[in-house]
């Protein structure tokens, strides 16, 4: 029984003991954050082809004729950058109410610059096709960039540690913790980035079209350090 007693006094002592002697470690904590201004070079448009409720309609087949002529005049590479991403019709809705069946197609439009999409946009609306949105845009080295900015930023927060140790007399030692976290600019930008080509193709004469750019977008990394402190 005594031995019990014993066992169960010593427990917690050596709990507390323990982070009692990671706290006695020296240390110093710094943060660093690091930004860099991009313009996207992927957008993503989405072509979305259905057919009208007319006496005489157009066909989906014949909109995606349509589609593929304007779009090899503009010097799109069609296997690689359009790609179908949904087919469908209204069957369903043919056998329960014998109305004609429609059928729709969307694609997958990528380019590499605003131009190129306020083109494609212009070009495809005056073939009929209208029913064209920006669906997302991105950046296509965004984690090459974003690994330079993060040992950028690491290696300014150890440069702010070695200022704040230096009037000490100490030296700053190796990191004993790293953190980070990355802002996008992207992040609710493709209303925005859409209305801006929309607002440039309603000023933009027939036979001109002027060269578009979407604004610059911010990536932005944050560090958080912490380094031991040596004598």
């Amino acid at each position: 029984m005594k031995q019990f007693l014993i066992t169960l006094i010593a427990i917690p002592t050596l709990l507390w003991a323990q982070p009692q002697g990671e706290n006695h470690i020296p240390y110093i904590e710094t943060s660093a954050e690091v930004d860099s201004l991009v313009v996207p070079d992927e957008i993503y448009l989405s072509i979305l082809l259905k057919e009208q409720d007319e006496r005489n309609k157009v066909s989906v087949e014949q909109l995606e004729k349509r589609m593929l002529q304007t779009l090899q005049q503009l010097d799109v590479d069609l296997e690689k950058q359009l790609k179908l991403a949904d087919l469908s019709s209204n069957i369903k809705t043919y056998f329960l109410r014998r109305k004609d069946i429609k059928k729709t197609k969307r694609y997958e439009l990528k380019v590499d610059d605003a131009t190129t999409a306020g083109r494609v946009l212009a070009a495809l609306e005056e073939s009929g096709i209208s029913n064209v949105r920006l669906t997302r845009t991105d950046y296509s080295k965004l984690e090459e960039l974003k690994i330079h900015l993060l040992g950028e930023a690491v290696s300014k927060a150890k440069t702010r540690a070695n200022a704040m140790a230096k009037p000490l007399g100490q030296r700053v030692g190796e990191a004993l913790y790293l953190s980070n976290n990355m802002h996008s600019g992207f992040v609710g930008y493709r209303q925005m980035a859409m209305k801006e080509v929309m607002i440039d193709m309603a000023n933009t004469e027939k036979d001109e079209f002027p060269e578009i750019q979407f604004q610059p977008q911010k990536i932005q990394v944050q560090v958080q350090a912490r380094f031991r402190l040596n004598k």
